[in-house]
């Protein structure tokens, strides 16, 4: 092999190629149809991460192209929709920039810094501009900045929030995109040119809008918008809270931790979420006393449980004795249980509860009529019926946990007026700057991680594998019933991130490179690396987050 030759892996393959080459150009020499048609080749995974098609390779590298249609690709056409949507505001409304402030029905809920809403009117020009982006094509050209050129910057344009969220990175530098003559600039991969994006849409949602990308794997179609007020409502108040209280981004956090003051962000941070379980409270002691009935429900690593305990407290300050009952303990024998299309246990179906049992049980319980309830064993994967049974006293709050307690099938047999239903989610989006936030998807994530390794005995890997299942579950049993919700508990905590990189950061770093999850484990470790870390003795026993990390108050 020549000196200036190289090895590289593509698709399984071994090739030589000259040492520097870029993926794009290798594609340029070999392939160029793969760059233009219908579906291109717009991002690589080199060594399981995903980057750029400009990404020099030195030797070595395992390469694997990811098309337009391919699911992988939806993150980054993501990301090239918002830095579209920044760059037609800088052109339309100049000195009014656009603030991407979280995932919001299946898109992304913007607003601009000005003074009064958008129109509708102001929505369209927007649109009309990128469609204008898209149809110039031009090209989205990554560039690296040294982190101390990087603050001159910012300090020199007066983009102090910027100068905050750089200065506590421990990078040497960061990759950018940039966009013809545009100053605007973007951290977060892209896609090569503005022209490969075939969808878009925005629907105004005064003071802003909502920004839909495209669904999955079909680029050309933009996802049906279905509004969701109540978790609209949730996540805009939090947005506000942290502007409030001076926690509104990365950076922000960072100096609280650095000025030390770490101890107030804990505190205010818990003292909110109690606020939430004495108003529940107030709530259920408002129900009839011939039915209070709280339901609780909320994706995988929300903190059902610990809400649950939470609520169970503020109600013994009112005088009541709660108790509680989980719906896994209504599991149908695992033989019984029905199969998902991959011949797996499906054990988030309702078919996978015994809900006429439930039902019977329950309507007694609020009777006052004596059950002998049943505990499922999940070793043999059957129930037995306690020895002792339950009644509950006329007005005795009961209360419900499990992932289809929204569901109207459930419990129909129970008037509305006798129920209150509580959806629980850590809906705390982390805003690292105008445009990037780390999503709260992400957050449930890094708490799973930390539970299944510190309680599970599962590794980083084995918790990222089962991940798109879990999130296939919530999306098909979950989410489409948060709007039946009566109240919305936001169970995120605004420094928790900073605790449990102390925990997830070394699981992730244990990911192996040749481990099919070695990508998202690099990303999510890339992410913790925006927040200094907080120590967890900090954090007290009765905080939600102890569910999580551990030494809780609580018994689990």
């Amino acid at each position: 092999m020549a000196d200036n030759l190289i090895q590289v892996e593509f698709s399984g393959r071994m090739t030589d190629i000259a040492a520097g080459t870029t993926v794009r150009q290798w594609l340029e020499q070999t392939a160029s149809e793969d760059l233009s048609g219908d579906n291109p080749v717009v991002i690589a995974s080199i060594n399981g991460r995903r980057t750029h098609l400009a990404e020099v390779l030195n030797g070595e590298e395992r390469v694997r192209l990811i098309r337009l249609r391919d699911k992988e690709a939806q993150t980054t056409i993501q990301r090239t929709v918002q830095f579209l949507a920044a760059l037609a505001a800088e052109h339309v409304f100049p000195g009014q920039a656009l603030k991407v402030e979280f995932s919001y029905a299946g898109g992304m809920y913007c607003e601009l810094d000005r003074q009064g809403p958008l129109t509708d009117s102001d929505v369209a020009k927007i649109s009309d501009r990128m469609a204008a982006l898209i149809a110039a094509d031009y090209p989205l050209v990554p560039q690296r900045f040294g982190l101390r050129a990087l603050l001159k910057m910012y300090q020199r344009v007066g983009d102090h929030r910027n100068v905050r969220t750089a200065k506590y990175l421990r990078r040497e530098s960061l990759e950018f995109y940039r966009c013809q003559d545009s100053d605007l600039m973007y951290y977060g991969r892209q896609l090569p040119s503005t022209g490969i994006i075939k969808s878009f849409h925005l629907i105004p949602e005064s003071p802003g809008f909502v920004l839909l990308s495209s669904l999955k794997g079909e680029p050309d179609q933009s996802p049906q918008f279905l509004p969701q007020t109540k978790l609209l409502d949730t996540l805009r108040e939090y947005s506000a809270w942290v502007a409030r209280v001076g926690l509104e981004d990365t950076g922000a956090l960072n100096e609280h931790i650095v000025n030390g003051r770490t101890s107030d962000v804990i505190q205010i941070s818990e003292a909110r979420h109690n606020r939430f379980f004495v108003e529940a409270a107030e709530y259920v002691s408002a129900l009839p006393e011939s039915g209070r009935l709280v339901l609780l429900a909320g994706p995988s690593s929300s903190g059902k449980t610990s809400s649950a305990k939470r609520l169970s407290v503020q109600l013994r300050v009112l005088g009541y004795r709660p108790f509680a009952l989980s719906l896994d303990n209504y599991f149908v024998d695992r033989e019984d249980t029905p199969r998902a299309p991959d011949g797996d246990y499906d054990y988030e179906s309702l078919g996978a509860l015994k809900v006429d049992l439930f039902n019977e049980h329950l309507q007694a319980l609020m009777n006052g009529e004596e059950v002998r309830l049943p505990r499922f064993d999940f070793p043999s994967g059957t129930a037995e019926l306690e020895t002792e049974p339950t009644r509950l006293e006329r007005g005795q709050p009961l209360l419900v946990e499990g992932i289809h307690a929204l569901n109207p099938l459930l419990t129909p047999r129970i008037p509305a007026a006798e129920k209150m239903l509580i959806y629980v989610s850590a809906l705390c989006h982390l805003n690292i700057n105008n445009f990037s936030y780390i999503k709260t998807t992400d957050s449930r994530l890094y708490r799973r991680i930390v539970r299944d390794a510190k309680f599970r005995g599962y590794t980083a890997s084995e918790t990222l594998a089962r991940w798109p299942k879990v999130r296939t579950g919530e999306e098909k049993h979950i989410f489409p019933f948060q709007n039946n919700a009566d109240l919305f508990f936001n169970s995120g905590l605004t420094y928790e991130l900073a605790v449990l990189k102390l925990w997830a950061e070394p699981r992730l770093a244990a990911v192996d490179s040749d481990d099919p999850n070695y990508g998202l484990a690099r990303t999510l470790i890339d992410q913790l690396s925006l927040l200094l870390p907080v120590d967890a003795s900090q954090v007290p026993p009765t905080s939600l987050l102890r569910e999580f990390i551990g030494g809780s108050g609580f018994n689990y």
